[in-house]
């Protein structure tokens, strides 16, 4: 399957539906569309890390294996839609535990980093909050971390602050 004639125009909605059905039917497609995600360039990157995103939320677990490639390949990327499709996917996978420390410092920078749109710096804080479940001494620092930056951030950002804020005081 040609992905990258496929993915030259934003795919409607029963566009999006097929690419998703096809990398769901072939594992090989996962791959396919993972290799223009990490090493193409915008437009084509993100829309292929985003088909990826809704192809393992729809199929769950499906990126499981493929999870240290995309970790390992998140300081490289430069791209704002292709940051966000992939860390909205990692917010639903274990990390794992070699790898766990890299991430966290990773999203700990992109909350603190004025160059990081919202969405990124969303998921990012799950993805912290989803390790504070694991290393509750991760606690104090993400609250800070978000208390701090709230002043700097939009509305969105300090509402899933607050709400993951409130969540671990209850801890």
């Amino acid at each position: 399957m040609d992905f990258r004639s496929l993915l030259a125009d934003i795919p409607s909605g029963v566009g999006k539906d097929l690419l998703v059905g096809e990398v769901i039917k072939s594992g090989s497609h996962f791959d396919d569309l993972l290799q223009l995600a990490l090493h193409e360039k915008d437009p084509l990157a993100w829309r292929a890390s985003w088909i990826l995103d809704v192809s393992d939320e729809t199929m769950p677990g499906m990126a499981q294996k493929h999870i240290p490639v995309i970790v390992r390949a998140l300081p490289a990327i430069k791209s704002m839609g292709t940051l966000r499709s992939l860390l909205r996917l990692l917010t639903r996978h274990p990390i794992p535990e070699e790898l766990q420390g890299m991430l966290i410092d990773l999203c700990f920078s992109y909350l603190v980093s004025e160059h990081y749109m919202v969405a990124v710096k969303a998921h990012a804080m799950l993805i912290i909050y989803n390790h504070v479940l694991l290393y509750p001494e991760l606690k104090n620092e993400l609250i800070a971390v978000l208390e701090d930056q709230a002043d700097n951030n939009t509305v969105a950002f300090r509402a899933r602050g607050n709400n993951l804020i409130k969540r671990m005081e209850k801890m």
